[in-house]
């Protein structure tokens, strides 16, 4: 090979590098777009269902909800294809699987409550600590737990285990539903296997959750396996981890201790107005008092009065960006105890750290779940004020 053969080849390389990290970059902003207009749409559905007298308009917002969850679902997909395999992505800590297994189960509870199946789970009373990004592993295992789900008969068990086993933790999703033929069972985890066969009911998103659980679960150090006996006999995915020391010492955040409940006083503070208004609506029809600003210098300017208790802030604002907004309601004396909590389409790990630098407490990607905004709130009205 010549020199010039060398150098060719070594632009070639570089072009193409060049045009990956551009489509990357196409497909995060892609999704952050999609997010905030499913956030929008969701949050009016929930507004409808708040405010409704008519059961008859029950049916259509939970079709509405449901809808959007899989189109949220489908975003998801969309953006895991560009991040699964770039540990740079993931954000490590100490966490008891105990929390990632919790959290993964009620990131399910939609599925296993549409499908009508039972879910079983057992984890040891004591901690067991692993080193994982909480939020990705708690993808993967949820993602499992959902095709468990899927392919089970109705009122059917799906079990969740968590045992110990030299130096692992192992995390067993067992399930009685259509089982793998001995032949398919090599190729469950491709990003597009062959001869699935009859595990293909109602698909929802890309068809790739377990494709992506492995690479998550791999890119944590561990492994996943699928084992059935066949066709109609279920089968059992097994996630193996391995186990980290506890940690000496885990202080709890003084300023979330319980201390007191009642109605929070919370500013909304988000340039797409349908978004921010029907969030506002939402919040206020569950009791809060709520005001909504649409632009990043509004809203410090409404934090400086003192008597915001919680700012919900979108970050891709023009001109004054909610970093910005944090870095300045944080620096404001009279707003300094505001709980300042993200709520973006941007969800990549270094957009976390951004916020976390800027000032928020919390980082909720869009579209945000209710019940966990509720519990966010329910958390933020005892802290002292």
């Amino acid at each position: 090979m010549t020199e010039d053969d060398i150098e060719g080849l070594r632009a070639r390389i570089e072009q193409l590098e060049k045009a990956d990290r551009a489509k990357d970059q196409f497909l995060s902003l892609l999704s952050h777009e999609l997010r905030n207009h499913i956030h929008a749409i969701r949050t009016n559905a929930w507004l409808i269902k708040a405010r409704a007298r008519d059961v008859d308009l029950a049916r259509p917002t939970d079709a509405i909800d449901r809808q959007v969850v899989k189109l949220s679902r489908l975003v998801e997909d969309l953006l895991d294809v560009v991040r699964v395999t770039q540990k740079s992505h993931l954000a490590f800590e100490d966490v008891p699987i105990q929390q990632v297994v919790a959290s993964a189960v009620a990131a399910a509870q939609m599925a296993v409550s549409t499908h009508r199946r039972e879910l079983m789970v057992a984890v040891p009373d004591g901690a067991l600590y692993i080193h994982a990004d909480p939020i990705r592993l708690q993808q993967a295992l949820s993602n499992i737990v959902q095709n468990a789900v899927k392919y089970s008969a109705q009122q059917s068990t799906v079990t969740v285990r968590v045992t110990e086993e030299g130096g692992f933790v192992l995390v067993s999703i067992k399930d009685h539903g259509v089982g793998i033929a001995p032949a398919d069972l090599p190729g469950i985890f491709d990003l597009h296997p062959e001869g699935k066969g009859e595990r293909k009911p109602n698909s929802e998103g890309l068809g790739i959750g377990l494709h992506i659980a492995r690479q998550l679960v791999q890119a944590h150090g561990g492994t996943v396996s699928a084992a059935s006996e066949g066709p109609g006999k279920g089968s059992e995915f097994t996630v193996s981890l391995p186990l980290v020391a506890s940690p000496s010492n885990s202080l709890e955040d003084a300023s979330l201790t319980p201390k007191g409940s009642g109605a929070l006083s919370i500013l909304v503070v988000d340039d797409n107005r349908d978004a921010a208004d029907s969030l506002a609506m939402l919040l206020e029809a569950h009791g809060h008092r709520v005001e909504a600003v649409y632009g990043g210098e509004e809203a410090v300017q409404r934090a400086a009065r003192g008597d915001v208790q919680v700012a919900l802030v979108d970050i891709g604002m023009p001109t004054v960006d909610g970093f910005q907004v944090a870095q300045r309601i944080t620096a404001t004396p009279a707003a300094r105890d505001t709980l300042l909590v993200a709520v973006t389409g941007w969800g990549e790990k270094s957009d976390r750290v951004r916020s976390r630098q800027a000032g928020f407490a919390y980082h909720l990607t869009k579209p945000v779940d209710f019940a966990t905004l509720a519990s966010l709130l329910a958390t933020a009205a005892r802290r002292p004020y």
